[in-house]
């Protein structure tokens, strides 16, 4: 079945064949038409006005023109790219570094419909819930825009409201998105190793969070009480009395961009100070607090006049249990040491190694890639790269590393890009590496990571001689009846089978197309003489149909699997 066969057969996707050529016609100008020519998607661009590729982007890599892509189809398209940038187990670096550009900044939407929402989202008029608002936003992006206003007790508030008609837009984008994923999984092989039907629906699980306000609003209670006691560090005061799904209201906080290096300077700030407490801070709230912020961008964070760090966007966050924690602190310990033994023992731990892996090559491309970060000088080098070219080795090997893993990479990744632009000799290896050090000894010296081994050790023996005996007894039963069985399972094994299978097929079928002739002839003779109507003459012809069946079916066979 064609593509636009396909699109119209789904469930409630007949109106998104316009959406689906407008983006297919996006595809081809920024220089992709020959990879929706090889999937069968390119007769969809045509059906309509031609479509041609921009001479003026031409020249231009193809990590920049699918990120140019992406900023000129919108939000769902940029979150996934977004999404993307944190995946250098699916995608190359030198494309997750122009992911990381996208730019999520849009025209805002009319005040008028700003004020509209603000009356249907609280019931009550504008002015009996602020006494003053601004019409006119100060930041708008693709997902919210937000204005400032005063409450009736003089507190100074932003009011984040969510776009209108966000929730259908992502989710026809998203239908799409996954309709495309599946043709692609099915169209190229090399595709399917990656899942991306399966990582679109990630994409939408993360989306469907940051676009509920109220999980954003309990977010940042959650990690205001995790900062409370931090002198340095601020996070905006929330109202859930006038917030909603689709509506958000915190404290107003005067402050600049954290990368904004001449106000700090005009302030006092010391930027090399800030550099080095934001990045701790973000390795602190990881593997101290297993709640972290999964989207640090310059944009949220400000400095604020005295010096302090206040923290913004919630709808993004990564969640930690203890045991995970010590496993990624292991794992980030044994990169930033150098030590593959550590980190291939742990991937061992984690059961993340197949049968299929050959462990010593791993541990050999690890070492290898170690050793030649770990003997340049370090100030040239960069976590975001160490880190992106440690998961595309571990990935060659067909190893699904934890999602969590990825956003922490990201995070780090990220961090240290701001940090390096407020303090462009940022050495993150030296300044990190300390601090990684000192987590791990705490955590490995602690007597309750201890303890906890022990109770969930003791616990999994305890469960196991609870159902041992009963097991033990049903296995013997089931012997002495003689069920019994065991069953290898062997991929190499079932395909040589199957190939052996259409073997024999072949032959059976060549004998019988053989034999078919063979009596055909033999009867033919005796056919003649007793005249064409006779019961001989009908075997005959019988015969000869049978052996021009199962001889074109022979046929057939050799020619779809080339072996004449």
């Amino acid at each position: 079945m064609s593509a636009l066969g396909r699109l119209l057969a789904l469930p409630g996707m007949a109106r998104q064949v316009r959406r689906l050529r407008q983006v297919l016609g996006v595809a081809v100008r920024y220089g992709f038409g020959h990879v929706l020519e090889r999937v069968g998607l390119a007769g969809l661009v045509r059906l309509g006005r031609s479509v041609e590729a921009d001479a003026s982007v031409a020249d231009r890599r193809w990590e920049v023109r699918l990120r140019m892509a992406l900023e000129e189809l919108g939000p769902t398209y940029i979150k996934l790219g977004q999404a993307l940038a944190t995946r250098p187990d699916l995608v190359p670096m030198s494309l997750i570094e122009e992911l990381r550009r996208l730019q999520d900044d849009v025209p805002p939407f009319d005040s008028e419909l700003a004020q509209a929402m603000i009356v249907a989202e609280l019931g009550q008029p504008i002015d009996r819930v602020f006494a003053h608002f601004e019409p006119k936003s100060i930041a708008a992006a693709s997902i919210a825009q937000v204005h400032r206003a005063t409450l009736h007790d003089g507190s100074l508030v932003v009011v984040k409201l969510q776009r209108p008609g966000l929730d259908d837009s992502l989710r026809r984008d998203l239908e799409l998105i996954t309709f495309v994923a599946g043709w692609l999984e099915q169209q190229l092989p090399e595709v399917r190793r990656f899942k991306p039907v399966e990582a679109i629906e990630e994409l939408a699980r993360n989306l469907r969070l940051e676009t509920d306000f109220g999980n954003e609003l309990r977010n940042i209670e959650r990690f205001r009480r995790q900062i409370v006691d931090h002198p340095r560090m601020v996070v905006p005061r929330t109202w859930p009395e006038l917030s909603t799904r689709r509506m958000l209201v915190m404290e107003f906080l005067d402050g600049c961009r954290i990368t904004d290096r001449e106000r700090l300077a005009e302030w006092g700030v010391d930027a090399v100070q800030i550099a080095e407490f934001s990045t701790e801070q973000v390795i602190s709230s990881i593997f101290e607090h297993g709640f972290f912020h999964g989207d640090p961008h310059e944009g949220n964070f400000l400095v604020l006049r005295d010096g302090r760090l206040g923290v913004l966007d919630f709808g993004m966050m990564g969640s930690l249990d203890r045991e995970r924690i010590d496993e990624l602190l292991t794992f980030m310990a044994a990169l930033l040491l150098g030590d593959a033994e550590l980190l291939v023992s742990l991937l061992m731990d984690l059961g993340l190694l197949g049968d299929s892996v050959d462990v010593r090559r791993l541990r050999g491309e690890v070492a290898a890639l170690m050793g030649r970060y770990h003997g340049v000088d370090i100030q040239s080098v960069e976590v975001s790269t160490f880190l992106g070219e440690a998961i595309e080795v571990i990935a060659r090997h067909d190893i699904d590393l934890p999602a969590d893993l990825l956003l922490i990479g990201k995070a780090l990744s990220t961090m240290e890009g701001i940090a390096r632009q407020i303090h462009p000799t940022f050495n993150p290896l030296v300044d990190l590496r300390p601090v990684f050090v000192r987590l791990y000894l705490a955590r490995a010296l602690d007597p309750e990571t201890y303890s906890r081994r022990i109770t969930r050790t003791a616990r999994d023996w305890w469960s196991l001689a609870n159902v041992m005996p009963g097991e033990l007894r049903a296995i013997l039963r089931r012997a002495r009846r003689g069920e019994l069985r065991f069953e290898v399972a062997d991929p190499s094994l079932e395909r040589v089978i199957e190939a052996r299978d259409r073997q024999v097929n072949r032959v059976i079928l060549t004998a019988t197309t053989l034999a078919a002739w063979g009596l055909f002839a033999a009867l033919l003779p005796t056919a003649e003489v007793r005249g064409w109507w006779s019961p001989t003459t009908w075997w005959a012809l019988l015969l000869a149909l049978t052996g021009l069946w199962t001889g074109t079916l022979v046929g057939i066979s050799l020619l779809r699997s080339r072996a004449i």
